[in-house]
C-alpha cells in the first residue's frame, strides 16, 4: 500500500515517484509547500475516502506522517 500512496503523491506532485519516499520532508521538498499539503490532503481525502482534521494536518512532518493519518 506504500508504494500506491507514493505514486498517489507522486501524480499529484507531478513528480516521479522514485523522488519520494515515507521520509521526504514538508517544505524541505521543493514541491512540497503549504499549497501543496492543502492539495495532498483533499485529493488523499477523495482517494481513500478519510477526513483528516485541520489540527492533524500541523503534526504532518513528513509523507511518512500523512500516510499514517490516511490509514
Amino acid at each position: 500500500m506504500e508504494e500506491k500512496f507514493l505514486s498517489f503523491v507522486a501524480e499529484i506532485m507531478e513528480v516521479d515517484a522514485g523522488e519520494l519516499s515515507l521520509s521526504t520532508t514538508y517544505k524541505e521538498y521543493e514541491k512540497w509547500d503549504s499549497l501543496m499539503m492543502m492539495t495532498l490532503i483533499m485529493e488523499l481525502e477523495a482517494e481513500y475516502g478519510v477526513s483528516i482534521p485541520l489540527e492533524k494536518v500541523n503534526t504532518v512532518n513528513t509523507l511518512g506522517d500523512l500516510y499514517q493519518l490516511v490509514q
